[in-house]
């Protein structure tokens, strides 16, 4: 059984799935969840999405960037950084959560969402420039 403050951490960064291969990776028994799953070949379980991460800016990269870049986005955007999720892979465009859609920061343009922020995790003076201006769109698109 894992801490429940790591189990957090890693929900919050999106890495559900990681916690439940790992133990399998290293050769230990399954889950007992898992099991009940496995003793019933007859069935198919239809697909399931991973959770979906809990914070208001979704980051699609390896890792967080610049501390420094990262506290004065969320200062800018009323958040504190632990509301950062990480992602893995790009949620479906076509998701609504409750309540209000999360912003997401990608590190590569996509055609697919083109309301996403545009910025590398180490961006150049002009880069920065290019997500400021876009931080200040959203804003007042927002608060529209």
């Amino acid at each position: 059984m894992q801490d429940p403050v790591r189990q957090s951490m890693l929900a919050r960064m999106g890495i559900q799935s990681w916690q439940l291969r790992r133990p399998a990776l290293l050769g230990a028994a399954p889950e007992p969840e898992l099991e009940q799953d496995a003793a019933q070949p007859g069935q198919t379980t239809p697909a399931t999405r991973a959770p979906l991460p809990s914070g208001k800016l979704w980051l699609l990269a390896p890792q967080l960037p610049a501390t420094t870049l990262l506290a004065d986005i969320c200062q800018l955007l009323g958040m504190t950084p632990d509301e950062v999720s990480l992602l893995s892979e790009l949620p479906p465009a076509d998701l609504q959560t409750a309540g209000a859609t999360p912003l997401l920061w990608l590190t590569e343009a996509n055609p697919a969402r083109p309301d996403a922020l545009i910025c590398p995790l180490a961006p150049s003076a002009a880069q920065k420039r290019a997500l400021w201006q876009q931080l200040r769109q959203h804003l007042a698109a927002s608060a529209a």
